[in-house]
């Protein structure tokens, strides 16, 4: 089957099995999973993202392409998953490093996007809050997912084939934030 035609099943859905005992989970509702064995529950819940809204003195934006599936080609802010014990600003500027190979101060909160991305046939539910940002030190290399890395005008983002339909409004948001 072809990676991007697959559909993605709901986490309670396809989670079967409890993390510790390895019993079954039954769906009870809502993002709630309960073990028939030993009791515990488990809810499905959104994972932290962040993204980062590079804005140039042109008031363009800075998007990074997808190198790798899901939605391989398609054009994002650099951001990613939150990992334990980091803060919003930490994980972006690590993003920023390991994506772009730029440092960054982090500025505006811009707002938030509920999605869910597709990894391994399961839909798995985030919620990614986004920031402006100004590069600090280094030059833009696409590295780690990004296939490449360009800036693009307001009427340009509208031509853009991006990966979330929510991103060009909180791209108007950002650079409206800039003026």
């Amino acid at each position: 089957m072809n990676k991007q035609n697959a559909v993605s099943v709901e986490p309670t859905k396809a989670y079967k099995h409890c993390p510790k005992c390895a019993g079954v989970f039954e769906h009870k509702g809502g993002n709630w999973l309960k073990c028939t064995d030993c009791g515990y529950s488990y809810f499905v819940n959104a994972a932290p993202a962040v993204g980062v809204f590079i804005i140039d003195d042109k008031k363009r934006v800075l998007l990074a392409k997808r190198k790798i599936e899901p939605k391989k080609g398609t054009w994002q802010t650099p951001g990613g998953y939150m990992q334990p014990g980091e803060t919003f600003e930490e994980t972006i500027q690590r993003e920023a490093e390991e994506e772009l190979g730029v440092k960054i101060a982090v500025g505006k909160y811009v707002g938030s996007m509920p999605e869910t991305y597709d990894y391994g046939g399961v839909a798995l539910p985030f919620i990614c809050a986004f920031f402006t940002a100004a590069i600090t030190s280094g030059e833009i290399k696409s590295a780690d997912d990004v296939a490449e890395a360009c800036y693009f005008s307001l009427d340009e983002i509208e031509e853009v084939d991006m990966t979330y339909p929510a991103l060009p409004a909180l791209i108007k948001r950002a650079v409206g934030l800039q003026a």
